[in-house]
């Protein structure tokens, strides 16, 4: 294995030790506040979505199996962008207006579309690639367009909506709401970043994207430990 995938796995690793840790120290610090379970829904995802890409990207004797746990990484990566927006609507909204059929209702029917889709146009293994130890798929082109719009336009709600909650708070709780600003902006970066490099098939860029991620995830911690 080339020096810089085994880099490239051991980041990944590091990822999913960081989001999992981060997410249980989080619910811990208020484990019935929806906000708190929001955002350890959004590192756990993280940290479960990692740990699938990695395994499949390890697997080099078993080109059966790959695809759906490709898939499964996949699903959970969908998962975290339904988080993101969650947190949104339990910090604009009152928390039962939030977990109502209109707000969180719509984030399911959003979520199965999302998933639904990769197995209507599944990814296939790239087997030229494959066996020279190489763990390539391609997804379809128009569902892959279709998924990186919705996720894009997640991202830009996100982004936007926290740049308007930072402005209207008051100012014992911007600090916190800021720290959760940079971190989500770090960790759509990341997600994205990574997106690229697997597009382009760059383990470099894969590194950057994962090492931006856990850079999010710290600095989301931070918003939280402010009192």
């Amino acid at each position: 294995m080339e020096f810089y995938n085994i880099i490239k796995i051991i980041t990944a690793i590091i990822t999913v030790i960081i989001s999992f840790s981060v997410g249980f120290r989080v619910l811990r610090l208020n484990p019935k506040d929806l906000l708190n379970i929001w955002f350890t829904l959004f590192f756990i995802s993280s940290s479960l979505g990692f740990l699938t890409y990695t395994i499949y990207h390890l697997i080099l004797n078993n080109s059966q199996i790959i695809i759906p746990i490709m898939i499964t990484a996949q699903i959970i990566f969908n998962f975290i962008f339904i988080s993101l927006v969650m947190t949104i609507f339990i910090l604009e909204k009152y928390k039962k207006i939030a977990m109502s059929l209109k707000y969180f209702g719509s984030m399911i029917v959003l979520f199965f579309i999302m998933s639904v889709g990769y197995f209507i146009w599944t990814p296939e293994l790239n087997m030229d690639r494959y066996e020279k130890g190489i763990v390539d798929t391609n997804t379809p082109t128009d569902w892959f367009i279709f998924i990186t719009i919705v996720r894009t336009i997640m991202s830009i709600y996100v982004v936007y909506k926290y740049v308007m909650i930072t402005r209207k708070i008051e100012e014992k709780t911007k600090k916190k709401v800021q720290w959760f600003f940079v971190g989500i902006i770090f960790a759509i970066i990341g997600m994205f970043i990574n997106l690229i490099g697997g597009f382009l098939r760059s383990i470099i860029i894969e590194i950057f994207a994962l090492i931006a991620i856990n850079i999010g995830t710290i600095a989301i911690l931070k918003g939280f430990l402010i009192k």
